[in-house]
């Protein structure tokens, strides 16, 4: 009702009173947060149409102070794990909170890599994340165990075979009566995001990149699942819906998908994965993974 659709198109609240006015919902938004031994750390949904742009920018990926307005001054809503055990790095195994921040740092690292595709990124996160799994105290840290891993899987591919329709299954099965009939897997939805032409443009993979580092920076499956597998499958999961919503808008079209296609496409997946989509519940489910 504070929305002014005949006028200037903004928040009456916002124009009007400020920032500080605006409802907490409102005033974080497009911030996702997670507090925990390591401070307060933020990533951004892309459901806003101006992060979501940011995916397509040049430069180095990196994990940055946050300033204002970026930061916001107390209280900050999020998942707060400021009081929590660490991580679990599989079922009953808790990493150290060193270790853990060494990986999820590894794992964006992996990202920031030019010369790879986003899909061999993640296909070298998960074989890093299976050694690193078998990981118990000793003569080497978690910390330094993490770091060999990921260098010795720069080249590895994984075992087994990943669907994706699966994990868009997944998805729908835990949002169903929240959302309409998009998310219906598409038929042949695996070889045909597999085969598809935006996977070979450059933009469009360094853009899934920066996407995909942004869905592990400070990812609250980290507290809610039982593992770092489960962590790997939240990012593959996040993967396909982007292909799923991208196929969707333009398996019809004889035109390359293009930047806009792609910021549409990553808006409705965050919108569903971020913000209808019950975190805990897809972390509890999904960590059946854990158990292969």
């Amino acid at each position: 009702m504070f929305f002014d659709r005949k006028g200037d198109r903004l928040c009456l609240i916002h124009r009007d009173l400020g920032a500080d006015a605006l409802p907490v919902a409102c005033r974080h938004f497009p911030r996702k947060v997670v507090i925990d031994g390591r401070g307060t750390l933020i990533s951004l949904s892309h459901f806003c149409p101006t992060a979501a742009a940011t995916l397509l920018t040049a430069g180095a990926l990196t994990i940055v102070e946050a300033r204002p307005p970026l930061r916001l001054s107390p209280p900050v809503e999020g998942l707060d794990a400021s009081d929590a055990l660490p991580p679990l790095l599989r079922p009953g195994f808790l990493c150290d909170l060193e270790g853990y921040d060494a990986w999820e740092r590894a794992g964006i690292s992996v990202f920031a890599d030019s010369a790879r595709g986003f899909g061999h990124c993640l296909d070298v996160l998960a074989a890093a994340t299976e050694s690193i799994r078998s990981w118990s105290p000793g003569d080497t840290t978690l910390a330094d165990r993490v770091q060999a891993e990921f260098q010795a899987a720069a080249n590895a591919r994984v075992a087994h075979t990943w669907s994706g329709w699966r994990a868009i299954d997944r998805v729908r099965t835990l949002t169903i009566g929240r959302v309409g009939d998009d998310l219906i897997p598409l038929d042949g939805f695996d070889d045909a995001w597999n085969d598809h032409a935006v996977r070979r443009l450059d933009w469009f993979d360094s853009a899934m990149k920066n996407y995909l580092a942004s869905r592990l920076f400070a990812n609250w499956i980290a507290y809610q699942g039982r593992g770092l597998r489960t962590i790997v499958e939240w990012l593959r999961t996040c993967a396909a819906v982007v292909g799923h919503e991208l196929l969707r808008r333009t398996d019809h079209s004889t035109a390359a998908p293009g930047s806009a296609d792609f910021i549409e496409a990553v808006r409705s997946a965050d919108l569903l994965l971020l913000h209808v989509l019950d975190s805990a519940r897809f972390a509890t489910h999904a960590s059946a993974v854990e158990d292969w």
